[in-house]
Formats: C-alpha cells, structure tokens, sequence
C-alpha cells in the first residue's frame, strides 16, 4: 500500500485480506514515510481483529507496532472520554454498562414510569433506545421526533433510562462513541488536539460503519484528511446495529479526491 496522503477508499471483497492492507499500509507509513506511530490511529470493530491487527504489525514493523493507536471504535473512545467526559457532564472514572445493566436500568424505567414490562418488552425497549443514539438522536430529540404510539412510548423511557446510568456514573456502549462525537462537535479545542496528534486514520470493515462511527471518523480525519477505509459494499454484517452502506457508498461524494483501489 504505497499510496501518499489523502483520502483512499480500498474495495476488497471476502476473504482477499482487508486487515492484511491495513497493516502493510501501516507498516508502509512507518518504514518508508517515516510517519511517528503515534500519530497512526487504525480502528476495527471487535477485539479479535484488533488483536490480529496489532499481531501482524508486530511482526512487521517490530517494537513501533506498540506505539500506533490501534483498537475497536469503543475501545478508542474510552480512552478519549477518559481524558475528557466532564467536558459533556460525566465522571471521567465513569462506569461502562453491559447488556444486564442496561436492560435493569430500562425495566427500572417502566416501574418509575408505570409501564407494564410484559406489553413494553425492555429488550425492544432498549434496541430502540441503542437505536437512536447510533443515530446521535439524544432523549429530547427522540421526544420531539416520536410520531406512533411505539415512539412515543420509547420517547417516555428513554430520558428515564439515560438518568439511571448517569445517576450511577455510567454510560453504556453506544454512549461512548455518541458521547465522544458530542465532545467533539461541543469543543473544538478537543478536537483540534486530537487532529493535531493524529495525521492517519484507517478504518477495518467500513461497510459496518454506523451513522455515529461515521461522524466520529470524519471529525477525526477532517474533510481532506489522511483517511483510509476498507471494506466491502457486498458484506454488512452489522445492518442489526445501525451498519449503514451508503457510508461506504458514498465515500467518495464525502472526498472528492479520493483514490479508490479495487
């Protein structure tokens, strides 16, 4: 991957080695451009493919692999938020809810709300409320968008849920990305000292890209940043969790200048 700077978009298709690209174009930036590793952030979405990611710089590029930011999208906004969470009104020690946290704080609603758990399902609740905010729809826009009685209805517990986790320091997993987008978009200073550190950023598998990762990466990268992608139109597997193609299809109506590699 011997491509320059600015944004590239690499089509490859199953099994024709998508993370295998990201690391050689990694260890390109590193041996032949002499680009620090720590101004290399490569982002993938589980952490099996980030721990083969960073296997196989290791093997390429040696103790420099260690250097490079390189993880999933959660794990490099915990680290953000560490930083930088009160900036939005949370601890910066906050608390990650899993899903058995998650579905007490949505049944903990329906009680305070006197919603009947068996004609409100906290599982449908909650997909809803995940929903919404992979859309970056905070609790009062969702109030003010909800149409349907299921809407509205969503509309009542999620201000109530978004409480109990905060009230308990805590934010579950689609607050961290939707959390780190709104300190971004809220401080600009934030933002620019993350843009500043980081001059690369590689996303693993952007076809998976929801609307939050996808805003999350364009305000890192900035708008004729040094991004690349790879991925495959043809091989969503997250489509359940907000995936949305179009970030992928339309790649290159958001950089105009971008190479495109099949």
């Amino acid at each position: 991957m011997t491509y320059g700077d600015g944004p590239l978009l690499v089509i490859a298709g199953a099994g024709t080695g998508k993370t295998r690209v990201l690391t050689y174009r990694i260890a390109y930036l590193l041996r032949e451009r002499g680009v620090a590793p720590s101004s290399i952030l490569a982002v993938t979405f589980t952490n099996k493919a980030a721990a083969e990611m960073k296997e196989r710089l290791l093997a390429l590029v040696g103790a420099a692999a260690q250097r490079v930011w390189a993880g999933t999208f959660h794990a490099a906004c915990v680290q953000i938020l560490r930083q930088h969470a009160d900036r939005v009104g949370y601890a910066k020690r906050f608390a990650i809810a899993d899903t058995a946290d998650q579905l007490a704080a949505v049944r903990q609603a329906l009680k305070e709300l006197d919603m009947d758990a068996k004609k409100f399902d906290p599982r449908a609740m909650l997909s809803a409320i995940s929903a919404a905010k992979n859309e970056l729809i905070s609790a009062d826009e969702y109030g003010e968008r909800a149409t349907d009685f299921w809407e509205k209805s969503v509309a009542r517990v999620y201000p109530v849920y978004q409480r109990i986790l905060n009230s308990s320091d805590c934010l579950d997993f689609d607050d961290l990305i939707m959390q780190t987008v709104v300190v971004f978009q809220h401080h600009p200073e934030v933002l620019a000292m993350y843009r500043q550190r980081l001059h690369y950023v590689l996303v693993d598998e952007y076809q998976d890209t929801n609307h939050a990762q996808y805003r999350l990466v364009r305000l890192l990268a900035g708008e004729d940043g040094n991004l690349c992608v790879v991925g495959d139109a043809d091989q969503s597997i997250y489509r359940f969790r907000g995936a949305d193609i179009r970030n992928i299809l339309s790649f290159t109506g958001d950089y105009p200048s971008a190479a495109v590699i099949k």
